[in-house]
């Protein structure tokens, strides 16, 4: 049976029982914070798609700036969320005597596992669009 994620953060990092929980709560708040940075890329496109088209249309800076303001606030409200999350994940750390070393570990593991579930995600939906792709070609 193949090794699943938790197996090996806990082989990675020598989990002792009492802390698991605690490490089980950092895996997840990194995941957390691993979705809000790339949240916060996609807004930072938005951002700079925005601004580009605004200003092709011949838009004043002070138009522009104020037609993204709302994109601006969600970043900033995504900071703030990402913020809340790292101090929780000190917090967990400080609190069960958790190197900070084991934290890195952990966030490297939780990547890799996002990654994974990504990859899968994007197959399953370039699987989807092909069959789609056939049917409707069969519908013609």
């Amino acid at each position: 049976m193949a090794e699943t994620f938790w197996d090996k953060v806990k082989k990675g990092i020598k989990v002792s029982t009492e802390k698991t929980k605690e490490f089980a709560a950092i895996a997840n708040l990194k995941g957390s914070i691993f979705t809000l940075d790339n949240k916060k890329g996609g807004k930072f496109k938005d951002l700079g798609l925005k601004v580009y088209s605004l200003y092709k249309e011949g838009k004043s800076p002070e138009d522009i700036f104020r037609d993204v303001d709302g994109i601006l606030e969600e970043i900033k409200n995504i900071e703030n969320e990402i913020k809340q999350k790292e101090d929780e994940i000190e917090k967990i750390r400080t609190e069960s005597n958790i190197k900070e070393e084991e934290v890195k570990e952990i966030e490297i593991e939780v990547k890799k596992e996002v990654k994974r579930e990504e990859a899968e995600i994007e197959l399953k939906k370039e699987a989807e669009e092909a069959e789609n792709s056939k049917k409707k070609k069969r519908q013609e």
